[in-house]
């Protein structure tokens, strides 16, 4: 399996649209990259930094894939255009990706 996080740092004039994401964008993801081994997806909003204050980042996708050549075809494949280009539709903060083997519990 592998996993890839999504990350969207939090900073000076970041915005983020909850609701676009989680209706719109979610959904989008799913249906368009599910049939290309998108298994699950966890989308997480920062409420907290570890100390209590701000939190580092707005938001967090955990997306996993049935394998890393299914996450590779999904990236490659026709709907990655749609789905890259919709970010700017609920946020102006440039997403860090980061590909992830799963190797414990």
């Amino acid at each position: 399996m592998t996993t890839v996080t999504v990350i969207y740092p939090r900073g000076p004039g970041a915005t983020f649209d909850f609701s676009y994401y989680e209706e719109t964008h979610l959904p989008m993801l799913i249906q368009r990259w599910g049939e290309s081994g998108l298994e699950t997806v966890e989308a997480l909003r920062g409420v907290a930094g570890g100390d209590g204050g701000e939190p580092p980042f707005m938001a967090q996708a955990l997306l996993r894939f049935s394998s890393m050549q299914s996450f590779q075809a999904a990236i490659a494949g026709e709907h990655a255009a749609e789905i890259m280009g919709d970010i700017p539709n609920f946020t102006n903060i440039p997403p860090v990706v980061q590909v992830n083997e799963v190797i414990g519990a």
